[in-house]
């Protein structure tokens, strides 16, 4: 355990939100190739698994996040949140993608699955162990790069939600 305790916060820090920023960017590209097929190729039911994606998703930041005050109590809230998370993109990769997927969107999602799961498993290190030890001295550049790369990774969230929602709901 000294040994998670004696790593540094920017390095910590870094290892997560360069994951997040190259997870973004990699998403972003996706989700404009998610607009050029959402009239074309992709089904209701795929854009149903996208969302529960984005949800699990979201309910998982939220339970690494509080691991920063809670840490034992989020751990059956974050396994849980990981475990369906991953199931549906298994899904989603299996069921939807496997015969559609163009070489280039099936490179964009290996990168995503890459970089998601470095930004997880550094948050889960850092956050479980230590309680996210070091957070508040970080340099204020990374409290900016982070908020970037939240602004940013929102709107493509909210973007990838409402994308074949009739338009009441979109």
């Amino acid at each position: 355990m000294e040994l998670i305790h004696g790593v540094s916060a920017l390095y910590w820090a870094t290892i997560i939100l360069g994951s997040a920023t190259g997870f973004t960017i990699l998403w972003l590209f996706d989700s404009i190739t998610h607009g050029h097929l959402v009239d074309i190729d992709i089904t209701d039911k795929e854009l149903q698994t996208h969302r529960n994606i984005l949800v699990a998703s979201v309910l998982m930041e939220m339970s690494l996040v509080s691991m920063y005050w809670w840490d034992i109590e989020a751990l059956p809230f974050f396994l849980t949140f990981l475990i369906v998370r991953t199931t549906h993109e298994f899904i989603d990769e299996l069921h939807f993608h496997t015969d559609r997927c163009s070489i280039y969107e099936s490179r964009l999602h290996l990168g995503m699955w890459i970089f998601v799961f470095l930004k997880t498993i550094g948050m889960f290190m850092w956050g479980f162990f230590t309680n996210y030890q070091g957070i508040e001295s970080l340099p204020i550049a990374y409290y900016i790069w982070g908020g970037i790369v939240f602004i940013v990774m929102s709107v493509v969230s909210l973007i990838e939600w409402k994308r074949g929602l009739p338009s009441i709901f979109a």
